[in-house]
């Protein structure tokens, strides 16, 4: 398993059209949790979960889909997702930090190795020699933000790491 981390420093340029855009993804959006019975009726009015959109940092974090600009990766079966996870934090009201992280599992190193020479080719040595560096090139770290209207941002670091694999347990 492998982890990708970003952050980035995030300033609020517009905080209406950021929330405006949260409440367009979330249309149509049911959010469920682990061990609840969809179909089952519910024995009160309960409203359901809905994005957080009333503060801007909220929306942005509702916004940020880590696998952004992974598609290629994803198709050709470099990686498979295993989480996803984001987060913004207000430093000032519209100042703060996004940080996003996807865990993955590589299927197929030398398929991920030939989409970041492919996209990289005077850093092939790199690529050949370094997984971490490999991922970054193949797929752009920083793409969750740049389709992100109301906002502007300066890239932060971006860590990759290997996750071991968790020995088996005996039985």
């Amino acid at each position: 398993m492998w982890t990708l981390t970003a952050t980035a420093e995030v300033a609020i340029t517009d905080a209406s059209t950021l929330r405006q855009a949260a409440a367009r993804v979330n249309e149509g959006f049911e959010i469920t949790h682990p061990g609840t019975n969809v179909d089952a009726e519910d024995s009160g009015p309960e409203a359901p979960d809905t994005a957080p959109v009333d503060e801007p940092f909220d929306a942005l974090a509702w916004l940020i889909w880590p696998t952004e600009g992974m598609e290629e990766a994803l198709d050709a079966g470099a990686l498979r997702v295993l989480s996803v996870e984001s987060e913004a934090a207000a430093d000032s009201l519209d100042h703060g930090t996004a940080t996003w992280r996807i865990t993955v599992k590589l299927t197929d190193v030398d398929e991920l190795r030939r989409l970041a020479a492919q996209a990289y080719p005077d850093e092939a040595a790199e690529i050949s020699a370094n997984l971490a560096v490999a991922w970054q090139r193949a797929a752009d770290p920083f793409s969750p933000l740049r389709s992100i209207d109301g906002i502007a941002w300066t890239p932060g670091r971006v860590v990759v790491e290997h996750q071991p694999a968790r020995p088996a347990r005996s039985r």
